[in-house]
């Protein structure tokens, strides 16, 4: 082997992948506030979705235990919007809680997710089947503020096959509950 036979397609191999990745910045640079405005709308719609009394949000921080948190307010004191996250069976499990001016959850959303589809990712689904498994968080916060499942001894019913992605989603609601505490009390 000699300088001709390795220098000419290292050379070559050099140059692609320079060219590939100034490619891939501007096109980072072209997608990136489009992207951030798509998931800000995205946000909104699920603010909307887990609080639907309320007209609008205003952007508010709580410190619970040390540790700041974002939440919102609903401008016309329908509620409070919180979000939590916890590690579930495929990565970080991010939901959003909505909680009404009389303390009763309204509605629970899986914001982000890496759960395994047709098992823990059925908690995000928007059929009938993943609806009504975050349904069963909506109403009067719980004596304890502590959601577990039925195998730990709680009320919130597991995906079945799921256990570790049940036990996030419960962590998440049970931590945007401290948070409702936080600012309420």
């Amino acid at each position: 082997m000699n300088a001709k036979t390795i220098g000419g397609p290292t050379l070559r191999l050099f140059l692609i992948a320079t060219v590939t990745t100034i490619l891939l910045v501007l096109t980072n640079n072209q997608t990136e506030d489009a992207i951030a405005e798509q998931k800000e709308q995205s946000d909104i719609a699920s603010r909307q979705e887990v609080l639907p009394e309320a007209d609008g949000f205003d952007e508010e921080t709580v410190t619970v235990d040390g540790t700041d948190y974002t939440y919102y307010k609903a401008t016309n004191d329908a509620g409070y919007v919180f979000s939590a996250s916890n590690k579930g069976y495929g990565g970080q499990v991010v939901c959003m809680v909505g909680i009404d001016s009389n303390g009763e959850i309204t509605g629970v959303k899986l914001t982000e997710q890496s759960e395994t589809a047709g098992l823990g990712a059925k908690w995000a689904g928007t059929d009938d089947y993943g609806v009504s498994q975050r349904a069963q968080f909506n109403g009067a916060i719980i004596d304890g503020d502590t959601y577990t499942v039925t195998k730990d001894g709680g009320t919130i019913q597991a995906v079945s096959g799921a256990t570790i992605t049940s036990r996030a989603v419960c962590a998440d609601v049970t931590d945007c509950v401290a948070q409702y505490r936080a600012v309420t009390q």
